[in-house]
């Protein structure tokens, strides 16, 4: 899997989001490149439990005079906090091993508090849904505390509403 080593530091910090921006983000049409669980070793007192996804973040959508849109997107990393219960639903169909699966676009991240939740005592818990667009069905769903969402390289400007491939190896591995 492609892992993003950005060497942005300051650009990082700056266009990092987290859970209190979550009515102001939207991740409709962004592609998924990459998943990860970031699971860490309680006997080693690291408690990490992440789900973590790599994607082509839409920061602007610009619509031309001539009715053509173009797309400012740069790859992210979208990293869920405190994550239970994960459930991965994808389905591309049967096309009996020859058809090529394509892109997996979000068509909407939604959240709703989870009450009397017993795994972050005293914080707000969200059971997170994250819907897929067809013609693929699917949708990914876990508890979490947050999300902190951080571009990986600076946005470039777009005929699609993703990155090429070999254009997002360039930007995410600097």
């Amino acid at each position: 899997m492609l892992r993003p080593k950005t060497k942005l530091a300051e650009f990082a910090m700056e266009t990092a989001s987290t859970e209190n921006e979550f009515e102001s983000l939207s991740w409709h049409d962004c592609s998924i490149w990459g998943i990860d669980f970031l699971v860490g070793d309680p006997d080693e007192d690291d408690w990490t439990d992440d789900l973590v996804f790599y994607l082509d973040f839409i920061v602007e959508w610009i619509c031309g005079v001539d009715r053509k849109a173009k797309f400012r997107a740069a790859p992210a990393r979208l990293a869920f906090h405190g994550v239970t219960g994960p459930k991965i639903a994808i389905d591309w169909g049967d096309g009996r091993y020859q058809v090529v699966p394509h892109a997996v676009t979000i068509n909407r991240i939604t959240r709703e508090p989870i009450k009397d939740q017993k795994v972050f005592p005293g914080r707000p818990y969200f059971r997170w849904t994250v819907d897929v667009h067809p013609p693929i069905r699917g949708v990914i769903e876990f508890g979490a505390v947050g999300f902190t969402q951080t571009l990986l390289a600076e946005p470039i400007l777009c005929d699609r509403q993703h990155l090429i491939l070999r254009k997002r190896s360039r930007l995410a591995c600097r």
